[in-house]
This record gives structure tokens, C-alpha cells and sequence, in this order.
């Protein structure tokens, strides 16, 4: 009968050397036989004894150096003329059974480092699957564990995450174009999907995963196009401008360059509050006339306040002293806002925003829209919601994008701590929305607002953020600084690997160096969702997004394949993908 393997009894062919120096978090090991040597490898894990017997420290190999010295004429030993040194980051301990637990178990704390002289093993073969089975079942505390892959070092091993650490302290996966980015984003998305009482929005900026929508637990809305507002279809979704906080429509709507622009926002501000009463008025919402403010998520009529503003605009007041006529305080004030704020509105581009049927305009489009959006799976809804923002113009991208985010916040803030419950924001390409302050516009301000103030206090109304990038190095630092988990994907680039670094803890920021050796679908997960930094080979999701990049040599060599031009330049026309 095979012996039971056990990690507190290594078998001795797995001896590396013992250790000649500790420093506060790496350990240097002196390894006498070159044939040992050979065996150690950067980036493969050891466990190292220390003075507590049932305490082992586990460490990831960061540097092996072979040094070679002159001959000492007073050394018969050739052997005494080499020093074979190996770099040992500290990553944990491992503790053997006791205090209630039967088997030995993995923690991220270095609890005892080893002594000088303290021996240590190569975890290699049959020996590292059974620690990284240790670390699967201690990180697989619920009934359905978030698995991403398997492990690159031990590929029969389960690469298993702890859900609630990767969510409560949000999360970021970030990779260059190619690398595997969203086959990741759409294996987690697909089991969130699985659970029973998922919930979860994606912001879709491209539409590349509508092929997921085929899941019966996941549902797709678009955000109204042009050739969507006559007629829209069920999947359709509109985000009527009353939706928006006072500061976010003035930077969709007021030029700060213009002399006049403070007078334009307190004007504004006067007749949105007025639009605002009027409307509660004829609901007969008493209770909420009392306490409205800007800001509540009230509708109102957009020709009110013009009608208001241009009064004011045109507006002339008779001289007591003299009888004459001269102009108003806000006379001409707003010759430039006016026709701005007409232009947006008959924008067919805005008109998901501006274009709205009765329906969006009364009180209770605000449940039904909430309704869709942040409704948990049953058996009549979908958890999951993918939203397609590919029609949503560039430039108000942020405003829009941050104005679903607020309002999830808002709900999540105002529900009741009994029965509030978690939702998760998948923000796809967020470096365009979520860039570092020094390099955002006024809509990008407004949106950074939002979203950094949902990742400082998010945790505490049950929503996270799973931030998506190609480009980490452009995104928000205090965002990214939130992001208590990190998957990274193969990185190429000087400045984003630097960024990535950022976020390691100073014992693995030696990790980096490995981001641009990772093949298609290999990540670096780091974080509080895993107890042991590692290298995962993901997992390919059932429902494969549309995010393949085009074989451009394979294409041009294949045999005539006609692209329709005619029916491209019509939907160019119509701002339609539908060939009807």
C-alpha cells in the first residue's frame, strides 16, 4: 500500500539546502549540490521548517544565482569555491492539524519566520498538488466556489476562489488585447449566472457579450439608438435626462468657458426645482414636496424650464424713475445656452436621454426601470443583465454609464439593511470612463465622482465593482487603489505592468516580471480572494464572447468572400444594425 503523503514529512529527494540569511519577508537558501540546483526553479514554491514543528513557512523562489569564486590556495575542496544561492519570498504558513482542525491548513500569515541552518524542500509533483488541494478546500467555504481554472503548476489541481472576498473588495482584470481578457470576464460571469439568487449589471460598451445572453439566467437591454425611438422593442432601454444629478446635466449641457455659465446654473437650477414642484404637484405627492431636492429622481418637463429660461432671457423691466424700459438681470444671458440645450435634445443620438414617450415621463418609469436593472434571479427574471452601450455617443459615455451606477448605489443605499441585496458592476473598457483625474473632462469628472465614491463605500450597501481594462496604467488610481483583487492577464507594456505592480504587496511585486511571458488564457491571480498568489490557466467559458481577433493573413488568403457594402453604408445611413 502507497504511504500517505504528508507535507510535515517531505521526502528527503525534495531537499533544496538550508537557509544562511532572513530578512523581514525573503529568505536566502544555500544550496551545496549543482544536481539540486538544476531542480529549482524561479517562480516554484517551497516549504521551509522552522522552530515551531507543527509551523512551516511556504515561499515562492524569486532568483537562483550560481557564483563561482578564484581557487583558495588553501582549499583542497573545489566545492568550497562555489555559492549556489536561492531567493525565497515569504508567502504564508502552513500549519499542521490542531485546534480543532483535522488537517493542516494554509494562512497568508508569516507567522514564524525559520532559523539559520533550517532546512527546506521543493514543493514539486505529487507533494504541490496536495498544497494546492489544501489551499482549494480552505478557500471553498461555500457550496458553490468560484473557479476560474486550474492551476499552471499543478494542473489536475481546481483553482478555486473565495466569492465573497472577490467581490466585497471588488476586483480588476486587466490584459493587453488578445491575452484572454474576456474569456475571463464571461467564465465569472457565467458563474454568478449559476447561482440561484445571482445579481450582477455588465456594461457592455462593444456588444461583445451578447453570445452569453443565451444563458437562462442572463438577459440583454440596449440603450435606444437612433432607430430606436419611434419604435423601440422590449430589450430596449431609455434613461430619461430627469434621471440625472444637477452637476451631471450641467456638464452635459453648459459650456464653463461661456462668461455667463454661473448665471446659467443658478438660472437652470431655479427652474428645474420649479419643473420639479409642478410635477409632484399634479401627483399629488405631498410628502415628497416636502423634502425634494435638485437632485431627487423626479420627472419633469424639459419645456418648462426652457419656457422659464427664456423668458428670463427676453425679459425687460420698466425704470420707477424714469419709465423706460431697459433689460432684465438675465436678459441675453442665455443666447448661447438655449440653442445648446435645443441641439442635445433633438440629437437623435441622445435620444434615449431627450426623446421620451409618456411613459418615461411618469413617476413610476423610475420602479420599472429599477425593477429591470437590479431585480435578483427568480424564476420569472434573469440575476445577471448585460447592457448594450455600443449606440451611446463617446463623449457622453461617462455621464450615462455613471448615471446606472449612481442609481444602483442610491437604491442600494436607501433599501433596508434586511433585506438589501448584493449586486456587482462588471465595468467593461474602463479606461475609457475612468481615467486619472489630470486626463479627465468635465463629463469624465462627473463619472469619477460616482464611481470612486462607490468603490470607497460601495462594501457597505452590497455593491461591487469588477473593473475591466487593457490599459491599467490609464485608469484612476483611486479606483484601482479599492481593488483588493487583481487578475492579470499577459502585459507587455512598461507602464501598465508598473501599475499592476502597484497594487502587489512588497513581497510579490516580483510577480510583474512574469505578466509578459503568460500565454493566451494564463493569469496572475493576487488578492484577498486567493490564499496563495498564482498562475491559472482559465478555464474556456460555455458562452464564448465576441471578442475574437481577426486572422488577417488567413482572411486575405482564403478563397472570394464578399463583404455587403450596400447593406453596411444603409445601416451607416439609418444608424442601425438591423438589415430589414
Amino acid at each position: 500500500m502507497k504511504p500517505r503523503l504528508n507535507l510535515f514529512d517531505i521526502n528527503t529527494d525534495h531537499f533544496v539546502g538550508v537557509v544562511n540569511k532572513v530578512d523581514s519577508y525573503s529568505v536566502n537558501i544555500s544550496v551545496s549540490d549543482d544536481e539540486i540546483l538544476r531542480k529549482v526553479n524561479v517562480n516554484g514554491y517551497v516549504i521551509i521548517n522552522t522552530s515551531n514543528p507543527n509551523t512551516l513557512l511556504v515561499g515562492r523562489i524569486e532568483r537562483v544565482v550560481r557564483l563561482e569564486y578564484e581557487p583558495d590556495e588553501s582549499s583542497s575542496d573545489g566545492d568550497d569555491n562555489v555559492n549556489n544561492d536561492v531567493s525565497v519570498n515569504a508567502l504564508g504558513t502552513l500549519k499542521g492539524p490542531g485546534a480543532g482542525r483535522e488537517r493542516p491548513f494554509f494562512t497568508r500569515a508569516v507567522e514564524n519566520l525559520p532559523e539559520i541552518g533550517a532546512k527546506c524542500f521543493l514543493l514539486l509533483g505529487e507533494y504541490l498538488t496536495l498544497f494546492t488541494g489544501l489551499i482549494a478546500d480552505e478557500t471553498a467555504k461555500s457550496k458553490s466556489p468560484l473557479s476560474l481554472g486550474s492551476y499552471t503548476m499543478a494542473a489536475d489541481a481546481q483553482a478555486i476562489l473565495d466569492g465573497n472576498a472577490f467581490f466585497q473588495r471588488h476586483a480588476m482584470v486587466v490584459g493587453s488585447t488578445g491575452s484572454g481578457k474576456s474569456w475571463t470576464v464571461a467564465r465569472i460571469i457565467e458563474q454568478v449566472a449559476g447561482l440561484k439568487n445571482s445579481n450582477m449589471i455588465v456594461f457592455d460598451l462593444h456588444g461583445e457579450y451578447e453570445p452569453l445572453s443565451a444563458h437562462k439566467n442572463i438577459t440583454r437591454y440596449r440603450i435606444a439608438g437612433p432607430a430606436d425611438l419611434d419604435s423601440p422593442k422590449s430589450d430596449v432601454l431609455f434613461l430619461p435626462y430627469w434621471l440625472l444629478g444637477y452637476e451631471d446635466m450641467l456638464a452635459l449641457i453648459l459650456d464653463r468657458s461661456d462668461e455667463n455659465a454661473p448665471n446659467q446654473a443658478m438660472a437652470f437650477s431655479n427652474a428645474v426645482i420649479n419643473a420639479k414642484r409642478t410635477g409632484l404637484e399634479a401627483e399629488k405627492m405631498d410628502k415628497e414636496l416636502e423634502t425634494f431636492t435638485i437632485d431627487s429622481p423626479v420627472p419633469y418637463s424639459l419645456d418648462d424650464v426652457v419656457k422659464e429660461l427664456t423668458l428670463l432671457n427676453e425679459a425687460r423691466v420698466t425704470n420707477k424713475g424714469t419709465g423706460k424700459e431697459n433689460n432684465g438681470p438675465f436678459n441675453g444671458k442665455f443666447n448661447r445656452f438655449l440653442p445648446r440645450l435645443a441641439s442635445k435634445r433633438t440629437d437623435r443620438r441622445h435620444g434615449f436621454l431627450f426623446a421620451l414617450k409618456k411613459e418615461q415621463l411618469t413617476i413610476n418609469y423610475l420602479d420599472y426601470l429599477v425593477d429591470k436593472l437590479m431585480r435578483a434571479s427568480t424564476e420569472h427574471s434573469q440575476g445577471v443583465k448585460i447592457i448594450d452601450f455600443s449606440e451611446v455617443p463617446s463623449d457622453i459615455l461617462p455621464i450615462v454609464l455613471s448615471l446606472v451606477a449612481r442609481l444602483v448605489f442610491q437604491v442600494q443605499q436607501w433599501s433596508d439593511s434586511k433585506t438589501r441585496h448584493p449586486i456587482a458592476l462588471v465595468c467593461d473598457e474602463a479606461h475609457l470612463y475612468l481615467p486619472n483625474r489630470m486626463a479627465a473632462d468635465a463629463a469624465e469628472a462627473r463619472a469619477l465622482a460616482h464611481f470612486e465614491r462607490i468603490a470607497k463605500e460601495g462594501r457597505k450597501y452590497g455593491v461591487s465593482l469588477l473593473i475591466i481594462s487593457q490599459r491599467p496604467s490609464e485608469l484612476n488610481t483611486t479606483v484601482m487603489s479599492q481593488c483588493n483583487n487583481v487578475v492579470a492577464l499577459r502585459l507587455s507594456n512598461q507602464s501598465d505592468k508598473g501599475a499592476v505592480s502597484n497594487l502587489l504587496p512588497e513581497n510579490l511585486g516580483g510577480i510583474q516580471d512574469q505578466l509578459p511571458t503568460l500565454g493566451v488564457g494564463e493569469a496572475i491571480v493576487v488578492g484577498d480572494s486567493c490564499l496563495l498568489p498564482s498562475r491559472i490557466k482559465i478555464q474556456e467559458p460555455e458562452y464564448q464572447p465576441n471578442s475574437g481577433s481577426i486572422k488577417f493573413w488567413d482572411e486575405w488568403s482564403e478563397a472570394e468572400k464578399t463583404q455587403n457594402l450596400s447593406i453596411a453604408v444603409q445601416n451607416l445611413r439609418r444608424q442601425s444594425s438591423s438589415q430589414e
